[in-house]
Formats: structure tokens, C-alpha cells, sequence
């Protein structure tokens, strides 16, 4: 059975010249000078192959093609292009067209690519690329809130406490008679004032008394300094040398240590 050509070309003898270069048994050629006379022809003769020129009037051969491939995908369609009016690929790959050649073309070289493209089946239409997903990102999880009272700090139980004065030989808190209560055989200081520096004997020794009131006024503003109680530093200054030093060695810490054996020097000299 002879295959349908449909020839598409504005020029009456490029027509001509298609309808005699497929005049043979295997062909049947019917021609269409334009765009909407072509597209006529489509439903009608039903070609299994169009020629179409790559420059009509109105429309190009471009458009022409995209209109058939609309209409009869199955339809192949081959450009006529020239030397003055090349093809141009990006167009006829837009419009789907299955295959080009350039005129003035060789007889032979025609009827072979028309054999060649009716052998094989039509271009499918590319179907339209599918939008890429957008990858949603997965929310991180927020970290559960730690509760403010769970974990006290240091410095706030630090500052809830009252403040405590520091456990020191003249000052403990399970020992509220003093150094005297501390020291077996001292009678507690506030129990008995020291004598000697009430009853001292001015006018027997001036020089003396004068010098001891003067050292224990100095030691008394010393003991003061270090936070003592009035009845604390009479218990002190009533001690004897004995007594202090006995204290110094033994008990009192570093820093009332060097205090009190800088007055037993100052007080021995």
C-alpha cells in the first residue's frame, strides 16, 4: 500500500518538484501551499509523513510542525530547509520535528530518508518534566526547659545562710567563757577582772604603771580590731606571760599568734 506524503511549500514549483520526486508506486503525494491549508489536508488525507518548508507565509514550518504533532502525534514530519534558511535545531527540537534536510536536495538521497523515517516510528512527545520535591527539613526537637529551682547553686546557699563568725581560741560558740574557760585553772574573765590594772600603784612606781597602761591600752585596740568582745579582751589582758605564751604555742591560730607575741615583746622589753 502507498504511503501518503503531504508536501507543504509557498512556491508552486517546489510543489511540482516534490510531487514528482515521489511519483512512484510507493508514494502517493498531495500538496498544500500554506499553513491552515495543510492542517486541512492533516484530517482529510491523513499523511503518514508531512514535507514541510521552513519558511511559509503567515507561519514557519516550525510552527506548522508544533501544530501537527497537536493533532496527529503519530504524524512524522521532516523540514525543508536551505543554504539562505538553515535549520535551526533548538526550534525543531521545540516543535518535535522528527528529521531535516537541505534543498536543493538530491532525488535519491530524499527517497531514502523518507524510507528511513516512515521505518521507524514517530518522535514521542517529551512529557512535561515533573517538578523536583521540595525537601522539607525535619524540625529539631527543642530541649525540655530545666526548672530554675531544681539545681540550688553554691552561691545562693551561700547567701541564705546567716553569717557565722570564724571559730578562732578567743571566740567558739561551745566555749562561751573565752580563752579563760578553755585554759584549766583560769577562772572565767568576766567572773573576775584582772586587779592588778584597777588597783595598780601610781605614785609607788610612775614609770612603770605608766608604761603597762600605755602597752595594754595598745593591745586592748589590738584585740578590738580583731573582733573581740569587751569582756573577751578583759579576759585577755588579764592573762599573765605564762599564760599567753602558753597560748601562743599551743592553741591560737598564725595570724593571733604573731599578733600576741609581737605585745609580749613589745611588753618584755
Amino acid at each position: 500500500m502507498a504511503s501518503t506524503i503531504l508536501a507543504v511549500d509557498d512556491s508552486v514549483t517546489m510543489r511540482k518538484v516534490l510531487e514528482i520526486t515521489f511519483a512512484g508506486p510507493e508514494f502517493r503525494c498531495v500538496a498544500a501551499n500554506g499553513h491552515d491549508a495543510a492542517l486541512e489536508k492533516l484530517k482529510t488525507e491523513k499523511p503518514a509523513l508531512v514535507i514541510a518548508d521552513v519558511t511559509l507565509e503567515g507561519k514557519s514550518g516550525y510552527d506548522l510542525c508544533k501544530a501537527i504533532k497537536q493533532a496527529s502525534p503519530a504524524t512524522q514530519v521532516l523540514i525543508l530547509s536551505s543554504k539562505q534558511n538553515p535549520y535551526d535545531q533548538a526550534k525543531g527540537s521545540a516543535a518535535q520535528a522528527d528529521d531535516h534536510i537541505d534543498k536543493p536536495y538530491d532525488s535519491t538521497a530524499m527517497i531514502d530518508k523518507v524510507k528511513k523515517m516512515l521505518a521507524s516510528p514517530a518522535k514521542p512527545a517529551e512529557a512535561p518534566k515533573a517538578a523536583a520535591p521540595v525537601a522539607v527539613p525535619t524540625p529539631v526537637p527543642a530541649a525540655p526547659a530545666k526548672p530554675a529551682a531544681a539545681v540550688p547553686t553554691a552561691a545562693a546557699a551561700a547567701a541564705a545562710a546567716p553569717p557565722q563568725r570564724a571559730k578562732t581560741m578567743l571566740y567558739n560558740p561551745g566555749n562561751p567563757g573565752g580563752v579563760n574557760a578553755a585554759i584549766p585553772g583560769v577562772p572565767p574573765a568576766a567572773t573576775k577582772p584582772e586587779p592588778a590594772l584597777a588597783k595598780t600603784d601610781v605614785s609607788a612606781k610612775p614609770g612603770t604603771a605608766a608604761a603597762a597602761a600605755v602597752n595594754g591600752g595598745q593591745m586592748a585596740a589590738r584585740l578590738e580590731e580583731m573582733g573581740l568582745t569587751p569582756a573577751q579582751i578583759e579576759g585577755v589582758l588579764a592573762l599573765s606571760r605564762e599564760v599567753v605564751e602558753r597560748v601562743v604555742w599551743e592553741v591560737v591560730p598564725v595570724l593571733a599568734e604573731t599578733l600576741i607575741k609581737e605585745e609580749i615583746a613589745r611588753l618584755t622589753k
